[in-house]
């Protein structure tokens, strides 16, 4: 697997990449030692794999294709791999596992740098749905653009990512209308919020740039959409930010927090008055997105 080098500005955040990429090596190496019988294919996605991972919240995105017959213990496995690997890089950064939008986890250790890892099991019997694996033909255009094989074969390279905006307005409806809104709207029953900023900014960090990242999608027009845009959009920040202030002012002001919350995720995570103010953002947006979606979808 190619050493991937990230945070370089300095000695310290070079150390720091070196751990998080010993950290995916030693995970897919023991995935592949222990449980290769059963899987397909680990793949990496996201930034980490095109050089844009953040610095101050560091994330890196797995996608485990198991094969068809995987049994519970396995899946136990995987979730064991993760944690004892994790836990002998606690001297660097504090690691937080992710599934989302299913689950969200407990921070491991106690430094203040937090990586978070999110992996996704996905079984090859998903492979012919529609769409396969259940994710979003967009979402995985995005996924099969930045992938990286790091065991096993390629599942994605063959998928026909074409779609039309109506799939995109189905699909966003289910998971902004069905999931994402609805565990943003529980966080605050799912922990006491008051001891636990952190969570609280974590998930709405998080959703709030699924919200982001739909409402690109679902508030351009049907002509700028085939051109493209979106992708622009979701590419270049200012100019995301400058595409909701064109909407109305408030919404460029939301995306503006969610946007420095990815920037200064600690200020956030630690503050009160900045964590309650990223929820409200979150919170806002994928309402405004939702609300979008039932106005589409009544045409």
């Amino acid at each position: 697997m190619k050493n991937y080098k990230r945070l370089s500005k300095t000695e310290g955040q070079k150390e720091i990449s070196g751990a998080i990429d010993s950290l995916v090596r030693k995970i897919v190496k023991n995935l592949s030692e222990e449980l290769g019988y059963c899987l397909e294919s680990v793949t990496l996605i996201g930034s980490y794999t095109i050089g844009k991972i953040s610095s101050e919240r560091p994330n890196v995105n797995f996608l485990i294709f198991t094969k068809p017959n995987v049994s519970a213990n396995e899946y136990l496995k995987i979730g064991e791999i993760f944690y004892s690997v994790s836990k002998k890089y606690l001297n660097y950064f504090s690691v937080k596992i992710d599934s989302p939008p299913f689950r969200t986890g407990f921070p491991i250790g106690n430094k203040e740098l937090q990586l978070v890892l999110s992996p996704n099991v996905l079984n090859i019997v998903q492979k012919n749905d529609n769409p396969p694996f259940g994710v979003p033909l967009n979402v995985l255009e995005g996924m099969k653009s930045t992938r990286k094989i790091v065991f096993g074969n390629d599942l994605l390279k063959d998928i026909n990512v074409k779609y039309t905006k109506k799939d995109v307005t189905n699909w966003a409806f289910f998971d902004i209308g069905i999931i994402y809104r609805n565990q943003l709207i529980r966080a605050p029953l799912s922990y006491d919020v008051t001891e636990h900023l952190n969570l609280l900014a974590d998930e709405s960090l998080e959703i709030g740039k699924v919200a982001l990242m739909w409402g690109t999608e679902m508030f351009l027009s049907e002509d700028d959409w085939r051109k493209g845009k979106h992708i622009e959009l979701i590419k270049n920040k200012e100019e995301m930010i400058e595409f909701y202030n064109s909407i109305n002012e408030k919404l460029g002001k939301d995306a503006t927090v969610v946007l420095d919350a990815r920037l200064n995720f600690h200020q956030y995570k630690t503050n009160k008055v900045k964590a309650y103010k990223l929820y409200n953002s979150a919170y806002n947006l994928i309402t405004a997105v939702f609300f979008k979606i039932l106005e589409e979808m009544r045409k």
